[in-house]
């Protein structure tokens, strides 16, 4: 295993207890973690009624929701491995450009859900987009609170998990609202 694995440089001095809590008093910092709230909640507004969309929208089978899941979730291992190797050359730059990948994807599949070849192709870009923002964020968190890693990692990580419950949330509201057709439109707004 260790041979596959690239050498990293050495790890900067990590602060030792109360002296992480310094990254919490840097507003470079806090507006990472809360750049990631919006992304999970714009994310998980969408995802979160995904197989609703699938089978109401766009006519899919309930025996068939399950592929299509799926193969969202294989194509999102290209972008899981887009995301992790263009956040080091540039963290908000890669931030944009999947998060505008991700807005074209939520806000096509309904529009395309009647034509499944388009929706695959709206569904291809927004499972891209979709997992290669988690170690966009991941990353860019920790390099902003460099000096406290591993409190910068366990904040972004409840950002995340803030954002796919209020994703879940504003999205059922929207539902209710505006229909499961809003869904794309709703998440897309949120960043």
């Amino acid at each position: 295993m260790q041979l596959c694995m690239p050498t990293l440089p050495s790890s900067p001095a990590r602060a030792k207890g109360g002296k992480q809590n310094d990254i919490l008093k840097q507003p470079r910092f806090l507006a990472h973690v809360l750049l990631s709230v919006l992304t999970f909640t714009a994310m998980f507004t969408a995802y979160t009624y995904l197989a609703d969309i699938l089978q109401s929208l766009a006519g899919v089978g309930p025996s068939q929701v399950g592929w299509w899941l799926m193969g969202f979730g294989a194509v999102g291992m290209l972008g899981n491995q887009w995301g992790g190797k263009w956040v080091d050359r540039s963290p908000l730059g890669a931030m944009v450009f999947f998060l505008v990948l991700l807005g074209i994807g939520m806000t096509a599949a309904v529009p395309l859900a009647g034509q499944h070849a388009w929706l695959i192709g709206a569904l291809v870009l927004w499972g891209v987009a979709y997992t290669a923002l988690f170690p966009v964020c991941q990353v860019r968190v920790m390099q902003a609170g460099a000096q406290a890693q591993a409190l910068a990692a366990t904040l972004n990580i409840s950002a995340a998990n803030a954002g796919i419950g209020l994703g879940a949330i504003l999205g059922g509201l929207g539902i209710g609202h505006l229909g499961l057709g809003a869904l794309g439109w709703i998440a897309t707004a949120i960043w």
